[in-house]
């Protein structure tokens, strides 16, 4: 028992003096921490268990910020002590069990899920024992080497008595963040009303209380250190002011910082807003694959100033949400996921399968032209059964080298296997598209 108080001991002379948190897409965070420690004169053990137990041992940096001390060695401590690790530390040794109705001591020679079995003192006899039917253990005590938490243990040394002031940062697993953006959807004004929300998950087993929070959106190659380089780019936007994040170009990603403190405790989803909803310029879009059996609703819009965005955009799952004016309550219709989006790029949200428009393929013929070139004729027909015109774009996919003729609508060839036909149908009508690909 005297060695559980003297650890608590170390542990609370050790003073965390304020906390930052960056969190990054791939369950990933740099925690950094301004530490305290109360040192003498030379080499000594020193304990510290204010650390996450998703912590990367081999990240951990420790740098002195004005008076000089030197850590010889570090040992990451996370044989914790439980019942189970307890006891098969005593194998060996003599401990005492007590059930309902007996009491045991002898030297325990083995400890599983279902039994344990003691060698009894005096008659050397074997006594197996139902785990489940155990209500006390006693030992003489604890052995060494158990440690309540996740622990680092530091052998430092410093060159006098004194309180040392220290930077100390760690990568750690058990922290997330995703954007979910909720957008309102207005089709008679082509407006689409944007307020996006980050979810924070913090599973990393501990609690941080008025920490400085950033985020970090890119796909970082965790193989290689961070860079703690700044680029000297910047993005200014409309992200919220003073309390809300505020944006920066850094190294090849974009770094959100909070502009307040905010707690975050462990196994909790927090949800804080990443800027001030924006309403952007978009459009409707209907798409059909040839040889999909759906057309696709699609809202479509460029993350431009012009669109009054123009901001870099975390990847995330955009929600879709549309006023019934009947009721004056918005529906939901459909979401999607898109990527990290730069500004100046398409955003394109599919919100679901049409129920009024209808696109089938037909494949009409194939012939061999000759040993090395075929021909297929191909219909693909579209229905609209709404009551509005509708434009669909059908994509179709072709492969080697390849000609088309015949064909009774305009394409466009958007890449070396791609065309598009853009159809506008009426109201309650249907039309077809025809054509002959040549494959060589």
């Amino acid at each position: 028992m005297r060695y559980l108080i003297l650890i608590t001991l170390i542990f609370t002379s050790i003073f965390a003096l304020a906390d930052q948190v960056t969190i990054y897409n791939n369950n990933l965070a740099l925690v950094r921490t301004n530490i305290e420690l109360p040192l003498n004169k030379g080499v000594q053990d020193v304990l510290y268990d204010g650390i996450t137990s998703g912590i990367q041992p081999q990240s951990v940096i420790v740098r002195p910020l004005k008076s000089t001390f030197a850590i010889l060695s570090q040992n990451y401590e996370y044989d914790m002590a439980n019942t189970a690790s307890i006891i098969k530390k005593y194998i060996g040794k003599e401990i005492s069990v007590s059930t309902e109705d007996a009491s045991f001591t002898g030297i325990l020679q083995y400890s599983d899920s279902q039994t344990i079995g003691l060698l009894e003192n005096t008659t050397r006899k074997l006594i197996m024992v139902n785990a489940d039917e155990i209500q006390h253990f006693t030992l003489a005590e604890l052995p060494d080497n158990f440690f309540l938490k996740p622990t680092l243990h530091w052998l430092i040394s410093a060159p006098k008595k004194g309180n040392y002031k220290a930077d100390f940062s760690y990568l750690s697993h058990g922290f997330t963040w995703e954007v979910t953006y909720n957008g309102v959807w207005d089709a008679t004004k082509n407006q689409l009303v944007i307020t996006p929300w980050v979810t924070l998950n913090n599973t990393s087993g501990k609690a941080f209380e008025d920490v400085e929070l950033k985020l970090m959106a890119g796909e970082l190659n965790t193989s290689r250190s961070i860079s703690d380089k700044v680029s000297t780019r910047s993005m200014k936007f409309a992200m919220q002011e003073d309390q809300g994040f505020k944006e920066k170009s850094f190294h090849d990603y974009h770094l959100y910082t909070l502009g307040r403190k905010v707690d975050l405790a462990n196994n909790q989803l927090k949800q804080i807003q990443l800027f001030a909803p924006a309403s952007a310029t978009a459009t409707s879009l209907y798409t059909y694959q040839t040889n999909s059996n759906a057309v696709i609703s699609k809202i479509r819009f460029y993350n431009k100033k012009e669109s009054n965005l123009g901001m870099p955009l975390p990847a995330g799952v955009f929600k879709i949400y549309q006023l019934d004016a009947q009721d004056n309550n918005l529906q939901f219709i459909g979401e999607d996921r898109i990527g990290h989006t730069p500004k100046n790029e398409e955003v394109v949200i599919a919100t679901g399968s049409a129920f009024d428009l209808v696109g089938t393929t037909t494949q009409l013929d194939t012939r061999k032209i000759s040993r090395t070139v075929s021909e297929t004729d191909y219909k693909v027909t579209l229905k609209n059964r709404s009551e509005d015109s509708k434009t669909i774009v059908v994509t179709h996919k072709l492969w080697g080298q390849w000609s088309i003729f015949k064909n009774n609508e305009k394409f466009t060839q958007k890449d070396a296997n791609t065309i598009e036909f853009e159809i506008t149908i009426k109201p309650d009508a249907e039309t077809n598209i025809t054509w002959t690909e040549r494959h060589e």
